[in-house]
């Protein structure tokens, strides 16, 4: 997931006082000059008064009170190099195109944020210039970075001096302006601190121990504390050694500036964290890991409009040969439920169910025709879903794209409402201000356009736009409160929404209304985990293990697992009718009373 947010938050105002994605209209944006790690490349644009492009106006804001950040440095990539720009004291910006095109916002830099930085070309946050008329004011959320302090120890307790503890981003590439991940050098004690993002994963590493990681948990007051252990390195196992290659075309030629990314066998927790982070190819094509551990299993280059089939990788191999193919295109329009196209949204694209498992598509979209295209897929089956301001998100739409081929979908949002009221603690019922209020599951929710949440004022009231008329569950999360998930069988006006304060000493809790149970993808439907004793799913009955089929009279297979999820939630006192599969392979119909649970 990326480090920042977009979405649109309303029409244009007067100018403030202070995978390839979406639609070509122009030459890609030019790489920049050579510069430092981490610096912003100098503007080439002239004075905004010597422009004539509407400008493109926005506000950088904390993704966790939605509150302006002052001083970010924006970059944006355009046909004739980078263009750099500067929030406000109100965390508004102003960028003025130097001319048409195609544009991307390539870097997000402020101190104490978790940058904004993905591989150059290939930022999921696009628009086309001119502006279109009415395009809503882009709200740009960066995550605030978690502070952390860790130990490195042994297995018998002691610490572990001088070990290397580097921060990992799932799905973070190579030849960014930005990175998130980092490293930092334990004491005489073992011990480490910094900040981070807080979907990172430390990873440990010393010599003659196997590395270890650690998922860093959300943290939004505090010091996160983390311990690592590293054990032994066993006599039998091999040390780390070199993956070396070549990536080429399919003439045979070298591809410079591909990206390398290896793979590891089968699906433990966090084992892409303990590979090496991709690799960029050089000038004739050659990549190379220093040192790469034996549980490499494939490797695989990819450029924005190619990719090569995972191949057989193993440590120690010098002479791997990556061929680059067409990859698959998936294009068509978002449009709205009357048929108009959507100038400005979000969309995501998640393949199913092949392998290697690959992480979905995120696009931000400003095009006045509603356009999208992505490049370089694998071929397979991809869930595409939109979402739109003003507009609920789309049923998701199920595309077939042949490898090395071309689909067109057209994507149409649906019918929304808004949800009003106030959010109160649950003791004192006074209100609470700047809790973030989030459509779950929203095609929004992974740094693109319009995604569906917003804060509680100062009063503790909110207005959340883009419900679906379907059953929906919107979460809510505020400092020193448990985090509440409030599940809408039905569209509603107003609602009065009661956190509960976290007690002293514990940690934050989820309080939902639901069957009270745990439940995971199985193959015949949602396959019973964990049981909240004084759950309606274990009053009625059912155990661990057994695996609901039918909710309310509809297969789960039909349904899909965030559709089915959904119907096993509602409202207080509720009964939903579950056919399920016990152990011993019969089957019952049980009627289940939904009730307030804490996980």
């Amino acid at each position: 997931m990326l480090a920042a947010a977009v979405l649109l938050v309303r029409s244009r105002q007067e100018a403030p006082d202070s995978p390839t994605a979406s639609r070509s209209a122009g030459p890609e944006p030019s790489p920049p000059r050579a510069a430092p790690a981490g610096a912003v490349p100098q503007s080439v644009a002239g004075h905004p008064s010597q422009l004539h492009e509407p400008p493109l106006l926005g506000r950088v804001v904390s993704a966790w009170t939605g509150l302006g950040v002052p001083g970010a440095e924006l970059t944006f990539a355009t046909p004739q190099g980078a263009v750099s720009s500067r929030s406000g004291a109100d965390g508004r910006f102003r960028f003025d195109p130097p001319g048409s095109g195609s544009y991307q916002l390539a870097a997000v830099l402020a101190e104490g944020y978790v940058p904004f930085g993905p591989e150059w070309g290939q930022s999921p946050i696009r628009f086309l210039s001119p502006v279109p008329a009415g395009t809503p004011e882009l709200s740009v959320l960066l995550e605030p970075e978690t502070r952390f302090a860790g130990r490195v120890e042994r297995e018998d307790g002691s610490p572990v001096a001088a070990a290397t503890v580097t921060l990992r981003m799932a799905g973070a590439g190579a030849g960014g302006l930005a990175s998130a991940e980092r490293s930092w050098t334990t004491d005489a004690r073992g011990e480490f601190r910094g900040t981070a993002s807080e979907e990172g994963v430390l990873v440990a590493r010393h010599a003659g121990l196997l590395p270890a990681a650690v998922a860093l948990q959300r943290a939004r007051s505090g010091t996160q504390s983390v311990r690592l252990v590293l054990k032994p390195v066993p006599e039998a196992a091999g040390g780390d050694q070199p993956l070396a290659g070549t990536v080429v075309d399919t003439a045979g030629a070298p591809v410079p500036a591909a990206t390398v990314t290896l793979g590891g066998r089968g699906r433990p927790p966090m084992t892409w964290a303990l590979l090496p982070a991709p690799v960029i190819t050089d000038a004739s094509g050659h990549f190379a890991f220093p040192a790469v551990p034996d549980s490499v299993a494939w490797a695989q280059a990819r450029t924005a409009e190619q990719l090569s089939d995972p191949a057989r990788a193993h440590a120690g191999q010098t002479d791997l040969l990556l061929a680059l193919q067409p990859g698959g295109v998936l294009a068509g329009h978002v449009l709205h439920a009357d048929g108009r196209p959507a100038p400005a949204f979000a969309l995501r694209a998640s393949r199913l169910r092949r392998w290697p498992e690959t992480a979905p598509v995120t696009l931000s979209v400003i095009d006045p025709e509603g356009r999208w295209e992505i490049h370089g897929l694998r071929g397979g089956t991809y869930l595409v879903e939109a979402s739109a301001p003003g507009a609920a998100a789309s049923e998701p739409v199920r595309v077939e794209v042949p490898a090395g081929g071309r689909a067109e979908r057209d994507i149409r949002l649906r019918r929304g409402h808004s949800l009003t009221g106030v959010v109160r603690d649950a003791k004192t019922r006074t209100p609470v201000p700047r809790a973030e209020l989030a459509l779950e599951a929203s095609p929004g929710e992974d740094a693109v356009l319009a995604r569906g949440n917003t804060f509680t004022g100062e009063d503790g009231r909110f207005q959340l736009d883009g419900l679906p008329e379907t059953p929906a569950t919107v979460t809510v999360e505020a400092e020193g409160y448990n985090r509440k998930l409030l599940t809408l069988a039905r569209a509603r006006g107003e609602v009065e929404i009661l956190l509960r304060p976290v007690p002293s000493g514990q940690e934050p809790a989820t309080d939902l209304v639901g069957i009270g149970a745990v439940v995971n993808r199985g193959d015949a439907g949602l396959v019973l985990g964990t049981l909240v004793p004084t759950g309606g799913a274990a009053l009625a009955g059912l155990r661990e293990g057994e695996t609901i089929v039918r909710i309310d009279g509809t297969g789960v297979a039909d349904l899909g697992f965030a559709d089915a999820v959904q119907l096993l939630r509602g409202e207080e006192g509720s009964v939903v009718r579950l056919e399920v599969r016990r152990a011993d392979g019969s089957s019952t119909t049980v009627d289940v009373t939904r009730r307030a649970v804490t996980f």
